[in-house]
């Protein structure tokens, strides 16, 4: 694979008539399917890391490749425009998209749930949110140096009671083979708000396959969800070939001798040579998710931090697990994606 950090700016616009045919941010939109009218952008870095970004849908991530190497998990239901999806309950489960990202929150992330009359649906209404503001950039900065931006907005609100605001932003580089994601999660009401924010990221075939394994660092605390989860609690680290009558599990980790520090979880494929370090601040996401889908046709491997326990909203503000913005405040919070050749 080429390595262009050798590549001074003036030589790279020698050797290409655009240096999109490198690297850079391209804006389309689907045009067929459930996903017709969805807008997107894709990015490519030159490294090998390409992955799309969903305008129309809170500016997730939705297929993501390194070298050509599929690393994303796709839901069977496919890609899905938002504004095709009924407004009843239990409809993830029918138009949930997966992707190599999406996310839970923010009034609710994990189980359907009723609050004060309200229904909260599972993982919340912010994944079908359309952004808005959208901005990209990819070109040669001051210094001379090509960086990629992009960046939107989305809503969460109900007349009369809340509403948050998230902006996300992306930035990565040429040659890059990793991206920042950072989120600012703004209340500009006079109301305080509790809040949950989780992403979930599903990692697939071919990257996931049997041997993959997922390290944590040590000093870890781990608790089951369910009995199922805790029959299988000494086997939760590695992955397995899909079977027909695989139920899921799914695993809660706090590090508490890494509080408020930076951690991070990797996911290896010895048999690819590749590895996948999520990075994350503990004091932002106090909580990482393990979701182990091991299913014939659902065969996902998903790692999620979480700024709480993903129980559901109801059962989280009795726990008093929830995080509150102050009326006027925000919260900011992210991660970094890195592929790490072994």
């Amino acid at each position: 694979m080429f390595d262009f950090s050798n590549k001074s700016c003036i030589e790279l616009r020698e050797l290409t008539g655009r240096i999109g045919q490198i690297a850079g941010v391209r804006r389309f939109t689907y045009n067929d399917g459930n996903a017709k009218g969805l807008d997107a952008c894709r990015v490519k870095t030159g490294s090998g890391l390409e992955f799309t970004v969903l305008e129309g849908r809170n500016m997730e991530i939705y297929d993501l490749s390194f070298k050509g190497i599929n690393l994303s998990f796709m839901y069977k239901n496919g890609l899905t425009n938002p504004m095709r999806v009924p407004p009843t309950t239990n409809e993830f489960l029918n138009y949930g998209v997966g992707g190599m990202m999406y996310t839970s929150g923010l009034m609710n992330s994990g189980q359907e749930n009723i609050v004060d009359g309200l229904f909260q649906p599972l993982h919340g209404r912010i994944s079908n949110q359309g952004a808005e503001q959208i901005q990209t950039f990819a070109d040669f900065d001051d210094d001379s140096k090509f960086k990629i931006r992009l960046s939107g907005k989305t809503q969460e609100s109900r007349l009369f009671q809340h509403q948050l605001n998230l902006t996300r932003t992306y930035t990565t580089e040429l040659n890059a083979d990793y991206f920042n994601l950072s989120d600012t999660i703004e209340s500009p009401t006079c109301r305080p708000v509790a809040f949950s924010l989780m992403y979930h990221l599903n990692f697939g075939y071919p990257f996931i396959d049997e041997g993959v394994e997922l390290i944590l660092p040590e000093g870890n605390m781990c608790f089951a969800r369910d009995d199922w989860s805790q029959e299988n609690i000494a086997d939760r680290f590695k992955v397995i070939k899909p079977t027909c009558s695989y139920q899921e599990h799914l695993y809660y980790y706090q590090f508490p001798e890494k509080k408020d520090e930076v951690v991070t979880a990797i996911l290896r494929n010895q048999k690819l040579g590749l590895e996948v370090h999520l990075s994350y601040n503990t004091k932002q996401m106090p909580w990482l998710m393990e979701w182990k889908s091991m299913g014939s046709g659902d065969y996902c491997f998903a790692v999620m931090p979480t700024t709480s326990s993903v129980k559901g909203r109801k059962t989280e503000l009795k726990e008093k697990g929830l995080t509150t913005i102050e009326p006027y405040g925000s919260y900011k919070t992210g991660f970094q994606f890195k592929v790490v050749e072994i």
